[in-house]
């Protein structure tokens, strides 16, 4: 696995810091006791076993930190550049194009850097994520990744009603680059197309539940900023705050603790979400739908 672990990290261009990080924690795991338990969730997913699950692989990677030196996002890091291999394979087999995988396989390297940056660790802290990739049922497909599911709402624009247990689009946002509007058009085109099949009345239905599409953003977010064109792209049918601060992650890399004098104010969306806090509002969610039809946005 050594060799597929270096050949994998360096075909997606990962820091060579990272690689040597995860190299030499690969050698540390494969002299443990516990190495043969790593290894036999790997095997039970490239033999497409039915009993493989992942939350049981990531409770044997929880279980394999506990009694090694080895932080366990790191462990589950290891796990899915394992499992990428035959992961390939299944998509070939699907006939889904080599460039969707390799699009795909990039979010473990998104979430690498977002795991460093945040832990200082070479690994991931969503490691439960990462399944409906190696389950080929979510895809990156340009800037932008998506999942097709039943629908739990109803919702109607234009005419064009999205029932209860319809087909839906839902709609994520890696952490990859600029958030721009044209990449993101194309990426709604693409996923009408991959999806096809789904919407036999033309009009691709897309849902998306995040804080990249909160309503008080027009409060504190110019009108140009990526992130409020982004939101525009869509209709809001609910707003959720967030007394949590669930996406502080996403904003200051560091989680909320309470205070927020330390935090950085370097960006300027880390400045408006300082300034909303000091007028005593919290963050929020947006719950937005598109449809999408020949191409255009209904």
């Amino acid at each position: 696995m050594k060799a597929e672990i270096k050949s994998f990290c360096t075909e997606y261009d990962y820091p060579p810091e990272a690689i040597e990080s995860l190299l030499s924690d690969f050698a540390t795991l494969k002299a443990s006791e516990y190495y043969p338990l790593f290894k036999a969730y790997v095997d039970l997913y490239e033999r497409d076993d039915i009993s493989f699950q992942h939350s049981k692989a990531l409770q044997a990677t929880r279980l394999i930190a506990e009694k090694t030196n080895i932080n366990h996002y790191t462990l589950d890091l290891l796990l899915y550049i394992c499992m990428a291999k035959h992961c390939r394979e299944l998509y070939d087999q699907a006939g889904i194009p080599v460039k969707i995988y390799h699009d795909s396989m990039l979010d473990l390297k998104w979430k690498m850097l977002e795991c460093k940056k945040i832990f200082n660790i070479w690994g991931t802290f969503v490691g439960s994520w990462l399944d409906r990739f190696f389950e080929l049922s979510r895809f990156a497909l340009g800037r932008l990744q998506f999942e097709d599911d039943p629908s739990a709402e109803e919702y109607t624009k234009n005419g064009v009603k999205l029932g209860y247990g319809d087909w839906v689009i839902n709609v994520h946002i890696p952490s990859s680059g600029k958030l721009l509007v044209d990449d993101c058009i194309t990426s709604f085109r693409m996923a009408a197309e991959f999806y096809a099949d789904r919407f036999p009345d033309g009009i691709a239905k897309f849902r998306c539940d995040s804080w990249l599409l909160a309503p008080n953003h027009k409060d504190y977010l110019s009108p140009d900023t990526n992130i409020r064109k982004f939101a525009d792209l869509f209709d809001i049918a609910q707003e959720i705050s967030c007394p949590n601060r669930d996406d502080w992650l996403r904003i200051f890399l560091t989680p909320y603790k309470g205070e927020t004098e330390t935090y950085s104010s370097e960006t300027s969306l880390q400045r408006a979400y300082l300034k909303m806090l000091r007028d005593g509002n919290l963050p929020q969610r947006g719950l937005g739908y598109l449809f999408l039809k020949n191409g255009n946005i209904l």
